[in-house]
């Protein structure tokens, strides 16, 4: 179901910064930062300021790995809006060296963690200790199972948000404007826009 309320009733500077980006960009803004945009307040400034800290931030991770998993995650949640722009984030942040859907490339660390993904995206109730152990027992610290469960849990929430609102990409193009966008800004949006 697509939400109307979320083609107006912007406040000033997100209405500012949806122009300036679609001049810039020659697209409108992605239904994400949209929808964090309509009431920052409820669910954007928090969202906001969590996904560049678990996507970006120094990691066991390199950030074409957690993309990776973004896509990973988007895949199993059958969520073609996310899979399209997060798997060409991960080709851009991998330099090609990864490429959702294919195993190639994918160190063992990376491919033992995406068992426990799965399972905690399809099974929650059903995981247990040894899921943990089983990645551990890959080379995989504790930080980078707790960074890569982080990236797990924000593309839950945003593939059922955008399962839920019917989000769309206009075309390919706009996609790709996205995963650059994404890419170039390391998904800090500007603090005065979520004011």
């Amino acid at each position: 179901m697509r939400l109307d309320v979320l083609e107006h009733d912007y406040r000033a500077p997100a209405r500012l910064f949806r122009r300036v980006a679609q001049l810039v960009t020659r697209h409108e803004l992605d239904d994400v930062i949209r929808t964090s945009l309509h009431r920052p307040e409820f669910f954007g400034r928090a969202f906001l300021g969590y996904v560049p800290e678990v996507l970006r931030r120094p990691s066991f991770w390199t950030a074409g790995e957690r993309e990776y998993m973004a896509a990973f995650s988007s895949r199993l949640n059958e969520c073609p809006y996310c899979v399209r722009v997060h798997s060409e984030v991960t080709r851009i942040e991998s330099r090609g060296e990864l490429t959702p859907g294919s195993s190639a490339g994918v160190r063992p660390e990376l491919a033992a963690t995406l068992r426990l993904l799965e399972k905690v995206t399809r099974e929650p109730d059903a995981v247990t200790g040894a899921d943990i152990d089983a990645v551990r027992a890959a080379g995989v610290p504790e930080d980078g199972i707790v960074d890569a469960l982080h990236v797990n849990v924000i593309f839950n929430l945003v593939n059922r948000l955008a399962n839920a609102f019917g989000f769309s990409w206009d075309s390919n193009a706009h996609v790709q404007t996205g995963a650059k966008v994404c890419h170039r800004l390391s998904y800090k949006v500007p603090g005065f826009v979520l004011r």
